[in-house]
Order: structure tokens, then sequence, then C-alpha cells
């Protein structure tokens, strides 16, 4: 989707310039262009820091081999701000089995009560 606008952006910049007599430039490349990105370590998140962060920004980058994120900032200078390092887990969506008793279950477990039941009325009566 990004890559999308970006095209039509710049063909849209291309068409202008054309229209003022001045040559195109093309935008810059060091903007992140997907919010997912994925890094190796922190060392991938302070590489990712310098080298493809633009001044004034703040970008989420996930770890690869930790379930953890780093929260990036460089200032309006482009210096570097602390990592944020942000651990998080992933729960999942119950399946099936663990969501429902099967038929056998649910027939052991009446019985299991029936017995109980039954033991209860003859002990009582």
């Amino acid at each position: 989707m990004f890559d999308t606008y970006t095209q039509t952006l710049q063909d849209q910049i291309g068409q202008l310039g054309k229209l003022l007599g001045a040559q195109p430039s093309p935008l810059p490349e060091t903007a992140p262009a997907n919010p997912y990105d994925c890094v190796d370590g922190i060392e991938g998140a302070r590489e990712f820091l310098q080298k493809k962060m633009l001044s004034g920004s703040k970008h989420i980058v996930w770890d690869n081999q930790k379930d953890v994120f780093y929260v990036l900032r460089k200032d309006a200078n482009g210096n570097p701000e602390r990592i944020r390092i942000c651990p998080f887990t992933v729960e999942l969506e119950p399946t099936m089995e663990e969501k429902y008793v099967t038929r056998d279950d649910f027939n052991a477990l009446v019985s299991k009560l029936d017995q109980l039941i039954n033991k209860g009325v003859t002990d009582n009566g």
C-alpha cells in the first residue's frame, strides 16, 4: 500500500516538475516504509535507529529472536534517544478441543455424577 502511494506521489511530482520545467527528484529512501519492521536483537534495533530513521521521528520495530519490541526515537537534530524495550506475551485463541468437552468426556462425567448420586441416596436412605 505504501509503495503504491509513494509511486503515485512521485508521478504527480514528476508531472508538476515537467509543467514548471524542473527535473524531478526522487523521494528520500530513508523513511521506514513498513510499520512492522523486524530486527535481530538490540543490535539490530540500534542499527535501524542509526541508518534508517529520519530526524525527529519515532518508530517501533519487532525482535525476531525474542518476544519484545523496541520503541526507537531520534530527536530533531538526528541524535538517537534511549531505546525502550517492551516485552509482550502472545495469547492464542483456544482451539476447539480446549473450548469444548468431547462426547466421551461428557458421558464419563455423567457416569461419575450418577455414581455419586446413587452412593449418596444409598448412604442416606
